[in-house]
């Protein structure tokens, strides 16, 4: 190359990555739900969910801003009547324990005035990143209803079809556990009708009284669906399922799942009935996302966070490795990143009391055949293996799955997409109404 073009080059390749960094920390901003306890904001608390409207300022200008507001249960979940679980406070009043929701994208700038005849606001919230010490803001208005926001996620129970902008899942409608198809918007790779396979659940158990083990999948569930919560920020699918052997209930799990635009949460409490306890042994579980034929993508995780192996359909030397790795508390992490447009970030997590041991499940095998499964081949299917489950009380893990277009660094978008901020409000005084006019600064 002319050493002339040196600089030009090199200032093409800088351009290049500001680009993809601000496109990534766009992709992150666009996925952050902020969730708020109303015991931050007190000026809230004792008002009806129905009475309350948040606006941001955008270009100067005063909009609503879609938000959800959810009452908790004593034991600091969402609340459902069908969960059976007592509500802590009143039905749709806020209380302390309650829960706010919104996007930070929606945020704004602060307002400098406003005409007190378009609205009277009485509450400015105040939202300090902890990651870029950037401070954005909302007000609180008692006087404007009647606002209804398009929820940005969607369950249609009939089909079996979650979906949001930027993904459609497509599920059994009599079993919202076993998935079908999987595509995402941005995603410019190979066509294919799905990148998933599906989840996969597992539990193998030895038996009193017998050398063998029994093993327990995805065609061994019943699951109902108990109740959905379809707010505008979020969707939560409150259902429960049971293992069953040999048509006998052995296993029964309570599970939540949280869907919002590009991410899920899913809650799942395990227990095992007393009597069934007494005649098992060493029952260990697995949960995986198996994708669908991910040639050439990329996988990073807690323990090869800088050289990623890369899927090819066989098992190399690193990815073998990573079968031996046992997970701590805070190295859960895997990504998969196509370099196409769909990259996945999961992380799991368990309570800090339990010590049993957790590995990485990870299988790079076009060939092998792992039932259940629409697709053959592991292509790669990644989760993770519990060795142990508590049989003398409910276990209760979380599996959570991130995804985007381009994650970038993995420590980056994790520090973001967690990030808890700092929370003030105050409430707006006489001297704060000023009548917005031309020369009003923005």
């Amino acid at each position: 190359m002319n050493k002339r073009l040196y600089p030009l080059a090199i200032c093409i390749s800088l351009l290049a990555s500001i680009g993809n960094y601000a496109s990534a920390q766009s992709q992150i901003e666009d996925q952050q739900v902020v969730e708020l306890k109303a015991i931050e904001l007190p000026n809230l608390v004792g008002n009806s969910f129905a009475k309350i409207t948040l606006l941001a300022v955008k270009d100067g200008i005063l909009i609503p801003v879609p938000h959800q507001l959810e009452d908790f249960d004593e034991q600091g979940e969402s609340w459902f009547k069908e969960s059976k679980t007592p509500l802590l406070g009143t039905e749709g009043i806020i209380d302390p324990h309650d829960s706010l929701l919104f996007r930070y994208v929606d945020m704004g700038q602060r307002l400098d005035a406003y005409n007190a005849e378009f609205t009277k606001l009485y509450t400015e919230i105040q939202v300090l990143s902890s990651h870029t010490n950037e401070v954005r803001y909302l007000y609180v208005s008692r006087h404007l209803e009647g606002f209804h926001y398009k929820p940005l996620t969607q369950y249609d129970q009939k089909a079996g079809i979650i979906k949001s902008d930027y993904f459609t899942l497509r599920t059994n409608p009599k079993d919202f556990l076993s998935w079908n198809d999987f595509t995402y918007s941005s995603y410019e790779g190979k066509q294919q009708s799905s990148l998933l396979d599906t989840l996969k659940l597992r539990i193998t158990a030895g038996i009193l009284f017998n050398t063998a083990s029994v093993t327990l999948d995805n065609n061994d569930i019943n699951t109902e669906v108990l109740a959905v919560k379809q707010g505008p920020i979020r969707t939560t699918i409150l259902a429960k399922s049971q293992f069953t052997f040999a048509s006998v209930p052995v296993v029964y799990l309570d599970i939540r799942f949280k869907v919002l635009p590009q991410q899920f949460n899913i809650s799942v409490d395990i227990h095992v009935p007393s009597i069934i306890a007494t005649l098992l042994s060493n029952p260990k579980a697995t949960l995986s996302i198996d994708g669908n034929n991910l040639l050439n993508s990329e996988v990073l995780s807690s323990f090869n966070p800088i050289l990623p192996t890369k899927v090819d359909g066989k098992m190399s030397s690193s990815e073998l490795a990573l079968l031996h790795k046992v997970i701590s508390e805070d190295r859960t992490w895997v990504m998969l990143s196509t370099n196409e447009g769909f990259d996945i970030y999961t992380e799991l997590y368990v309570p800090s009391n339990f010590d049993a041991p957790i590995s990485l499940l990870y299988v790079d095998n076009f060939e092998l055949a792992e039932l259940p499964e629409r697709f053959t081949g592991q292509g790669p299917n990644i989760g993770y293996s519990l060795r142990e489950i508590p049989l003398d009380e409910t276990f209760k893990f979380q599996f959570d799955a991130y995804f985007a277009d381009k994650i970038g660094n993995p420590y980056e978008f994790a520090s973001r997409i967690k990030d808890i901020p700092a929370v003030a409000s105050q409430t707006i005084n006489e001297e704060f109404t000023l009548v917005q006019g031309e020369n009003t600064p923005q």
